[in-house]
C-alpha cells in the first residue's frame, strides 16, 4: 500500500493515465500501450507533460523538430549493434510513424483536448529516448532489437485502436469470414487462377473488421497431380532476387524462407549477418542441423505415397547423427572419424535458448562448440554457445583412443544424419496447428520451440509484445487433400494492407483448410513469386513491406534480398 504522505513521483505516465481515465472519449485500452516498453508504472522517464515534442529527459524544452532529431539518433546510435542501411531504414519507420500520427492529431487540432493520436506519438518519443539512453548493461545490448519493437508496437496498436472507431470497418466482415465468403478453403472456387497444372492463385483483397485493409496473395499447389518438388536452399549461393531464382532453377512458383540472423548484436565469426537459422535440407544434403527444436516444412523421401509428402513438424537435434571428422594438421591420412548421436551415450546438444555459456561439469567430459560444419571451439571446463550454432557435450571416452580432441594441431569438421530420410527441409516456427495433436486446436508456445533466451532471432525470443504488432507474414499449410497451401500476407500499408499477428496467420490458414500449418519469416523478407503465362516471366506478385506507407503513396520502395528460399518445381525426378 503507498504511504500516502510520499505520493508517488508524477510522470508523463501518470499524467496520461489519468486523463485516459477521466475521459469517456477515450478507449482504456490506451493505457496499456502506454505502460509497454517499462518495467512498471514507475518506469516513465521524462519530462512530466503530455507533449510528444519535449523529448530531452532533463527539461520541458520543445523540440523544434524532434522527429528529426529522433532520427538522426535512431540511425547513429544503433551502429554499434546493426549495419547503416538497418538503422537508417528503423529511424526512416520512425520518422513515418510519428508524421502520420502528427498528421492525424492535427487533422483533429479543432478539438483542443488530447487525443489517441497525441498519446500514442508521445509514448513513442518518450520510450525511443528511454531505450537510447539506458545505462542497463543488458538492455544497453539490445537497443536496435527495442527500438524496432516499439516503432511496430505502436504503429500496430494505433491501427488496432483506430479500426475499433472506424466506420469503415464496423461493418465489414471478420478476415475469417471474408474467406469464407470467397470460399477460398477450396481450389474449385471461382477466385482462383490456375497458371500452372495443379498450381493455383488467389489474391485476398478488402476491408475486414479485425484487421482493417488486408492485401493477401495464396498460393494452392495440389501435391498429387502437380507431382510437385519442393526445393530448399541458401539463396546467397546462387541469387538473393527471388524472381530471377526461379527462372534460373526452373521453379513454377517460390517464396521466401526462414529465418536469419540479422538484428542480433553478438554476431560472431564464423557466422555472419544473413546466415539461415536452424535446419536446412538441400538435395538431401544436411546444410545445417535443426539446432533448435522447431517447426519445419519438409519433403520426405519414403516408398510408394509416402515419397514426396510435404509435411511439418518440430524437428530437433534428438536422434541426429553427428559425424566428426578428425585430423592432424589437416592431413587426411591421419583422418579418424567419431560418430555421435544426440540424447544417446550422454551426447548432449547446448544452444542459446539453453544458455550463453557452457560450464563442463564432469572432469570426463568435454565440449565442442560448433557453427554449421565447424568446430570452432574445443574445452573440457567452459565454452561460450554460438549465436546460430552448438556445444556438443559428451564423455571423453567416446573419442578414438589416442585423439587428443583439444589438441591445437587437431582439425574437427562436422557432417549431420538426421532419423529419417528427407529431399528438402527449412526451419521456421513457431507451429500454428497440427491435426496430430487436438484436433488441430493448438495454441501457438513460442518456448517450446526454443524461441527464448538470446536464441535467434531475438525479435521472436525477446519479444515485449505478447504478439500484438500487426505485420507482414509468410505462412504455409497442408489439406487433408493434399495441398499444400503458402500465404503472404502484406502489411506496412495503411491503405491497402495492415498485417496480421502470428494468431491471425494461423487463423487464415485454418480457415483456408489447412489442418497443418506453420509461420516462416515474414516482415520485409516476405515474397512470392509465380510464373506468368502471358508474359513468360516470374513475377513477384505481394506488395514491397519495406517501408511504411500510407495515403496511397506511389515512391519507390525497396525491397530486402532474399536469403533463403523454397521453390517449387513442376515435378519430381523419379
Amino acid at each position: 500500500e503507498q504511504d500516502m504522505k510520499h505520493p508517488p513521483p508524477m510522470t508523463w505516465l501518470s499524467l496520461a493515465s489519468a486523463e485516459i481515465i477521466q475521459r469517456d472519449d477515450l478507449n482504456n485500452d490506451i493505457i496499456d500501450v502506454l505502460r509497454a516498453f517499462g518495467r512498471d508504472d514507475a518506469d516513465a522517464p521524462g519530462p512530466a507533460n503530455l507533449n510528444p515534442d519535449c523529448i530531452f529527459c532533463t527539461d520541458e524544452k520543445v523540440h523544434h523538430d524532434a522527429i528529426s532529431h529522433l532520427q538522426n539518433r535512431i540511425a547513429t546510435e544503433l551502429l554499434d549493434e546493426i549495419d547503416a542501411d538497418q538503422a537508417q531504414m528503423f529511424g526512416r519507420r520512425f520518422a513515418s510513424i510519428s508524421s502520420l500520427l502528427r498528421a492525424a492529431d492535427k487533422d483533429n487540432e479543432a478539438d483542443e483536448s488530447i487525443s489517441t493520436d497525441q498519446l500514442l506519438r508521445l509514448a513513442l518519443h518518450r520510450r525511443t529516448v528511454q531505450i537510447l539512453s539506458t545505462t542497463d548493461v543488458t538492455l544497453s545490448k539490445r537497443k536496435a532489437l527495442r527500438v524496432r519493437a516499439v516503432v511496430d508496437f505502436i504503429w500496430s496498436q494505433s491501427l488496432v485502436l483506430g479500426l475499433a472507431d472506424s466506420q469503415r470497418c464496423q461493418h465489414a466482415p471478420t478476415l475469417v469470414e471474408l474467406v469464407e465468403k470467397l470460399e477460398l478453403h477450396t481450389a474449385s472456387s471461382s477466385q482462383y487462377n490456375e497458371f500452372h497444372p495443379g498450381f493455383y492463385h488467389a489474391t485476398l483483397e478488402g476491408i475486414t473488421r479485425d484487421y482493417g485493409p488486408v492485401h493477401i496473395n495464396i498460393l494452392r499447389i495440389n501435391l498429387r497431380t502437380s507431382k510437385c518438388r519442393m526445393k530448399c536452399l541458401d539463396a546467397r549461393e546462387s541469387c538473393t532476387d527471388l524472381s530471377t531464382l526461379a527462372q534460373t532453377q526452373g521453379a513454377v512458383a517460390a517464396i521466401s524462407g526462414g529465418f536469419f540472423l540479422y538484428s542480433e548484436p553478438d554476431i560472431e565469426v564464423p557466422s555472419k549477418r544473413t546466415d539461415p537459422v536452424g535446419l536446412l535440407v538441400s538435395d538431401g544434403q544436411v546444410c545445417l542441423p535443426p539446432v533448435f527444436r522447431r517447426a519445419a516444412i519438409m519433403q520426405r523421401r519414403g516408398k510408394g505415397s509416402e515419397d514426396g509428402l510435404v509435411d511439418m513438424d518440430k524437428i530437433g537435434m534428438d536422434g541426429v547423427k553427428c559425424i566428426l571428422k578428425l585430423s592432424s594438421g589437416g592431413d587426411a591420412s591421419t583422418m579418424q572419424t567419431l560418430e555421435l548421436v544426440i540424447d544417446q551415450k550422454n551426447v548432449k546438444c547446448i544452444h542459446r535458448g539453453n544458455a550463453e555459456v557452457f560450464v563442463v561439469a564432469k572432469k570426463d567430459h568435454i565440449g565442442l562448440a560448433i557453427v554449421g560444419k565447424k568446430v570452432v571451439a574445443v574445452s573440457s571446463t567452459k565454452l561460450n554457445v554460438p549465436l546460430a550454432g552448438f556445444v556438443l557435450s559428451f564423455p571423453t571416452n567416446l573419442a578414438p583412443i589416442g585423439c587428443i580432441l583439444d589438441d591445437d594441431d587437431v582439425l574437427i569438421t562436422v557432417q549431420y544424419g538426421l532419423p529419417f530420410e528427407l529431399y528438402d527441409a527449412m526451419a521456421g516456427g513457431p507451429l500454428f496447428f497440427s491435426d496430430i495433436d487436438n484436433d488441430g486446436n493448438n495454441s501457438i508456445d513460442l518456448k517450446s520451440e526454443d524461441f527464448r533466451g538470446s536464441a535467434p532471432p531475438v525479435t521472436f525470443s525477446q519479444d515485449e509484445t505478447f504478439d500484438r504488432n500487426l505485420l507482414p507474414r509468410m505462412g504455409v499449410g497442408t489439406t487433408k487433400d493434399g495441398e499444400l497451401c503458402c500465404v503472404a500476407v502484406d502489411g506496412r500499408n495503411l491503405d491497402r494492407a495492415l498485417g496480421l499477428t502470428l494468431q491471425g496467420t494461423s487463423d487464415l490458414l485454418k480457415s483456408l483448410g489447412c489442418t497443418k500449418a506453420m509461420n516462416l519469416d515474414g516482415g520485409s523478407s516476405k515474397r512470392m513469386v509465380l510464373f506468368d503465362n502471358q508474359s513468360g516471366e516470374h513475377k513477384v506478385v505481394c506488395l514491397s513491406t519495406t517501408e511504411i506507407k500510407a495515403n496511397t503513396e506511389s515512391r519507390p520502395d525497396p525491397s530486402r534480398p532474399v536469403h533463403s528460399a523454397i521453390l517449387f518445381l513442376p515435378q519430381r525426378k523419379s
